[in-house]
């Protein structure tokens, strides 16, 4: 059996549709249950966005960490607003039909549970060294909060540092069509990707400061005028996906043999790999944050999430409106067919993939420093910086026009941090009491004894 045959047994179990459930109950349960979104929707949103957008403008305050809450959330959405958000959801409503969009979005509001909960346990338990420096991730949190079971903690790092080779390296790809030689490119993104990666936290937080804006700007430029021109089939694209979400064969009348399973499926499974929420990659770059108290990180993975969700919609009703999706064909086809109409045609496609994958690569480098460091210690880092920059970033790498599941951990590492917050959901609601205005709670709300794998009352919460 070869890697690829592997990797496709694999990614049929860890992304198969028993596994996206799970990821849906555990972010179901903890948004229910534990941050109880739903008691306060209107008054959770408020705080959400005070805690975030509304001070923006403060400057790192608190304990650990090197740069500011804002700036980790840039890391963050850097490596999770990818290409995934422009050709994995046109995929996903090919396979899916317009139903999965509205699956999707219920991955998204439930997935808010995950993020938040990821963002605030990787403050709680990341380590900080002697020269104020940090790490955190869900390598800390699962082996430091479940010590009998810290073998998740192992293979969440085992795979994330393994993984980070393969995500994000569809630049050169991107950039052929536009004849640009994929060695050359790769020889710049190698110096580029080092240099950055070489500056650790803080160059890779002042790029993803830089990256994350030109992401944005570049999208809409790609966007919005596509929603000028089929802005007027808005309005049916969004109604289509509230039929299709569960009479697809009525709706579409049984075109392409759309189901309810395809669109469930290829919904949740996008929205899950989109937003990352689960996965736990994402907390690697909030762990990084100054903050007072954990919760505060936990509201910038919600506002995360936010902005994922704006872009992949935005990329789903755009399509849907076009009518393209009764085509079929391939992603990629149909991202060319799409932006055939757009004044800057395939160069405007290019560009945004391109610079989309750049901030994915960038970010996902330095996830996987992190969770090589866990396993090897600190000694590892400059050797992991430079095979990384070589062989993801350099001629080698992208030669090839895209590798979304390149080995057999891209699929198994969002596994070990599904089954610890499922541990931490069903025993330490450390979240709860965001939503009454306390503390993080960092005792069991309940007096009674933890039994095993769960350890014993951790200590307060605070610096240390």
């Amino acid at each position: 059996m070869d890697i690829l045959t592997l990797n496709e047994y694999l990614n049929r179990i860890v992304y198969g549709f028993p596994m996206k459930l799970v990821f849906l109950l555990v972010g179901a349960y903890l948004v229910i249950f534990q941050i109880r979104w739903f008691s306060a929707p209107f008054r959770m949103m408020r705080v959400s966005f005070s805690e975030t957008f509304g001070a923006i403008r403060e400057r790192a305050y608190g304990f650990g960490g090197q740069i500011t809450p804002f700036q980790a959330t840039m890391v963050a959405l850097s490596a999770t607003v990818g290409t995934g958000h422009l050709l994995g959801m046109l995929a996903a409503v090919l396979v899916g039909g317009p139903g999965a969009v509205f699956w999707m979005w219920v991955g998204y509001f439930f997935g808010t549970g995950s993020k938040f909960a990821e963002a605030t346990l990787a403050v709680h338990y990341r380590r900080r060294f002697a020269d104020g420096s940090v790490s955190g991730g869900p390598m800390y949190y699962l082996s430091r909060g479940l010590p009998r079971l810290r073998v998740l903690g192992f293979l969440f790092a085992l795979f994330a540092a393994v993984a980070a080779f393969g995500i994000g390296n569809s630049v050169g790809g991107a950039l052929t069509p536009l004849g640009v030689p994929p060695a050359l490119v790769g020889l710049g993104l190698a110096l580029l990707v080092g240099v950055v990666l070489g500056g650790g936290i803080m160059r890779v937080a002042r790029f993803a400061q830089v990256v994350v804006p030109l992401k944005l700007l570049l999208f809409l430029v790609a966007v919005l005028p596509l929603l000028v021109l089929y802005g007027g089939g808005i309005p049916e694209a969004l109604a289509l996906v509230f039929q299709a979400a569960f009479t697809p064969e009525a709706a579409l009348g049984g075109a392409a043999g759309y189901s309810l399973y395809a669109a469930i499926n290829a919904g949740l499974g996008r929205g899950i790999f989109a937003n990352e929420a689960g996965l736990g990659s994402a907390a690697i770059a909030h762990a990084q944050a100054q903050v007072d108290h954990p919760v505060r990180q936990g509201f910038w993975g919600v506002t995360e999430m936010f902005v994922s969700f704006l872009v992949t919609s935005l990329t789903a009703l755009t399509f849907i409106a076009s009518g393209l999706w009764r085509q079929g064909g391939s992603a990629a086809e149909a991202a060319q067919a799409l932006f055939q109409a757009h004044p800057l045609g395939g160069a405007i496609l290019a560009a945004t993939v391109a610079v989309f994958a750049l901030g994915t690569m960038v970010s996902w480098g330095f996830y996987g420093e992190e969770a090589a460091a866990y396993l090897l210690g600190e000694g590892v880092r400059w050797p992991y910086r430079l095979t990384f920059a070589v062989l993801a970033s350099g001629p080698w790498g992208a030669s090839r026009p895209s590798w979304p599941s390149p080995t057999p951990s891209t699929a198994s590492w969002p596994s070990p941090t599904s089954w610890g917050l499922s541990f931490w959901g069903l025993w330490w609601p450390a979240w709860s009491t965001a939503s009454s205005g306390g503390s993080l709670g960092c005792r069991p709300a309940s007096g009674r004894a933890p039994g095993w794998p769960f350890p014993a009352p951790p200590p307060p919460c605070g610096p240390g």
